[in-house]
């Protein structure tokens, strides 16, 4: 009789793959008619997930198919009969769930960051965990059913191992390892250490003692030596950054120019400023560049703003057109450096006297008058 359930439920069990099949083989070639043009690595990878996806499939249904009759059969021999209804429940819910992500939106070129590779890998997790399920369910079900031989190993189960891990006793041989002392009616266990805690106290002693030998004893860099490590590198890092967006620079973030941009700056002031300001800076047509006073604010980003926008009101043109951000820069950074020359023939003070790190708002033209007035009486 339990023979001929055998054979029978084999029978199912092959006419259900024979049955669904063509049916995954038709879902496969439609899912690939379906997915647009991509490399042919792409293809491979995805139709491996179809394939991957449709097998799962299938195996699903089988392992439905057997737990259904697996549990009819419990139910047959009165044995779980309320675990039965449950257990069918939920084989008819995972099926369920199981059909309705399998169609998914063909995949389109970019696969990082994907959601149908997201969704894929989803639905590949989904399936996995189902079959692991229907297993573990189908086994316990057989356990059931079958009689346990006396004397029989039993099977692994997932709390032993956590026994062995923490290094447990079961409640009922507590008694074997009870010690003799007695504190007020409680009574102390010589419990071991759990083995995870020792190894990982064991493996802590053999690391420290790395440590100190590769720092203490083999020379390695102490904290001084690695904090200069990373200064360098964080300076060379922004000299990098610097470098790769030096034509980047405006009027709220420009600094002084090095040596060399300076030198450029000269040779700009040189062709294009010295008509109007002269070429030490003493000031022709445009006022004097090497004196304390300034009309429009004399710090570098006061300069490099008056350079780029200018002041066609006054006579002083826009250069942003003519020159570029870091010749803008360079110029200004040179002007900067005419400050206190004393040129020949400077020419006399002009705008608001200015101090490095704030100006100090005093009119020329006191001190021009004052100037007159020491003339006279001398």
């Amino acid at each position: 009789m339990l023979r001929n359930k055998k054979t029978n439920l084999m029978g199912k069990a092959i006419a259900l793959v024979s049955a669904m099949l063509p049916l995954a083989l038709l879902a496969q070639n439609e899912a690939a008619k379906a997915a647009p043009a991509s490399s042919s690595s792409d293809d491979l990878m995805w139709y491996s997930i179809y394939a991957v996806m449709a097998i799962l499939l299938l195996v699903i249904l089988i392992l439905g198919g057997v737990l259904i009759n697996v549990v009819k059969l419990a139910i047959e021999k009165s044995k779980v009969k309320v675990a039965a209804v449950a257990l069918l429940l939920m084989v008819s819910g995972a099926l369920f769930s199981q059909g309705a992500p399998a169609a998914q939106p063909a995949p389109v070129n970019s696969m990082i960051g994907n959601w149908n590779m997201i969704m894929a890998v989803s639905i590949l997790i989904t399936e996995l965990f189902v079959v692991i399920v229907l297993i573990l369910r189908i086994r316990n079900i057989l356990n059931e059913l079958v009689p346990k031989k006396e004397g029989a190993v039993s099977t692994f189960k997932f709390p032993k191992l956590l026994d062995n891990f923490n290094a447990s006793v079961a409640v009922e041989h507590e008694k074997d390892i009870l010690l003799e002392h007695n504190y007020d009616g409680i009574r102390e266990l010589d419990n071991n250490l759990p083995p995870w805690w020792k190894y990982s106290f064991y493996i802590s002693i053999v690391w420290a003692i790395g440590y100190m030998s590769y720092y203490h004893v083999m020379g390695g860099p102490s904290s001084h030596d690695e904090y200069d490590t990373a200064m360098r590198q964080a300076k060379e890092q922004q000299e990098a950054y610097a470098r790769a967006n030096a034509g980047k620079v405006d009027e709220n973030s420009v600094t002084m120019a090095d040596a060399a941009g300076i030198a450029d700056g000269k040779d700009i002031f040189t062709t294009n400023c010295s008509p109007c300001h002269g070429k030490n800076g003493e000031g022709v047509v445009g006022p004097n560049l090497t004196d304390d006073y300034w009309l429009h604010g004399g710090s570098i980003q006061d300069i490099f703003k008056t350079i780029k926008l200018g002041y066609p009101a006054k006579g002083m043109k826009s250069w942003a057109t003519d020159l570029s951000p870091v010749q803008i820069k360079d110029v200004a950074s040179y002007i900067k450096t005419l400050h206190g020359t004393n040129p020949p023939n400077a020419k006399a003070p002009q705008g608001d006297l200015y101090k490095e790190g704030g100006a100090v708002k005093t009119d020329s033209t006191q001190v021009v008058a004052k100037d007159t007035t020491m003339a006279k009486s001398i």
